[in-house]
């Protein structure tokens, strides 16, 4: 009942959001953005332990800006998911810079395996979806009804989401195997290899690196960045894996080479990256007690 009541008035308030243009959508977004930043302590100084870690250089106050910002980009990007399909197909709102590779990778027959950041529009890389099938692999929500109207958003834009589960690896097989465009995270802390990021050790997942290896995928990665009026642009480069010979060395090395690529797109657009997950496990180390 209580899952009910809360979907119910998740729609109720969506409807409401949507007599609003869109323009004033985003700028709601970003006032709870604000909202938040403020008041979820936790989050803040996560965010600002990690730009500190990333940005040594910069002053507190270039740091703040640039949590401050990131806030407001993924509450615009997490908010516009609930119209995403309207977003992609207006004009002018996305721009897919790097499809004509993917293009000819998809031509192979054998799939492509893309690694995505959460930076960004991230949901709006699905724009790529108008021309091919993606499959991706997400937590389920907690609320069902919820998580069956998000499902079903992303299967009518061409996209099959897969839940997290001990079955999932069997389920990603089957998509490889018919030869789907994959595309998985890969910038956020999970079980995978030690690598070095932001010039300090850490652990980043390997599944989209050693799947492309093992089933012998093109592998391309990608990030998105936001622009000021609400716009965005999402890049997307194909990366040559190196192959020894060695599997585990091979994941290992390959999945250090991606974790140089997205570190330097984020020192370009250090405002459009996700600073307030705790990616090197600082917040327990430095503010629990």
């Amino acid at each position: 009942m209580k899952h009910k009541f809360e979907f119910f008035i998740t729609m109720v308030l969506l409807k409401i959001l949507m007599l609003f243009p869109e323009r004033s959508r985003f700028k709601f977004a970003e006032f709870l953005a604000v909202v938040g930043y403020k008041l979820i302590k936790k989050r803040r100084l996560i965010a600002l332990a990690n730009l500190k870690l990333a940005f040594p250089e910069k002053t507190d106050k270039q740091r703040e800006k640039i949590a401050l910002n990131s806030y407001k980009i993924m509450s615009k990007a997490f908010l516009s998911s609930m119209w995403f399909r309207e977003y992609l197909k207006k004009e002018g709102n996305v721009k897919l810079v790097g499809m004509e590779e993917v293009e000819k990778l998809y031509t192979e027959g054998k799939g492509i395996m893309v690694a995505t950041m959460h930076m960004g529009n991230m949901e709006a890389s699905l724009k790529a979806a108008e021309k091919f099938h993606f499959t991706t692999v997400a937590k389920a929500q907690r609320n069902p009804y919820l998580d069956e109207y998000i499902t079903k958003n992303r299967e009518e834009a061409n996209v099959t989401l897969l839940k997290k589960s001990k079955t999932t690896s069997r389920e990603l097989m089957k998509h490889i195997q018919e030869g789907d465009i994959i595309a998985l995270f890969s910038d956020h802390r999970d079980k995978g290899a030690v690598v070095d990021f932001f010039g300090e050790e850490t652990v980043a997942p390997t599944g989209a690196v050693s799947l492309a290896l093992k089933y012998d995928m093109p592998f391309a990665w990608c990030y998105n960045v936001m622009h000021k009026d609400n716009t965005c642009t999402t890049k997307i480069m194909v990366m040559e894996l190196e192959k020894t010979g060695n599997f585990k060395a091979d994941v290992l090395h390959n999945t250090q080479k991606l974790i140089n690529a997205m570190e330097k797109a984020i020192r370009e657009n250090p405002s459009q990256w996700m600073w307030f997950h705790d990616r090197w496990k600082l917040y327990k180390k430095l503010y629990k007690s």
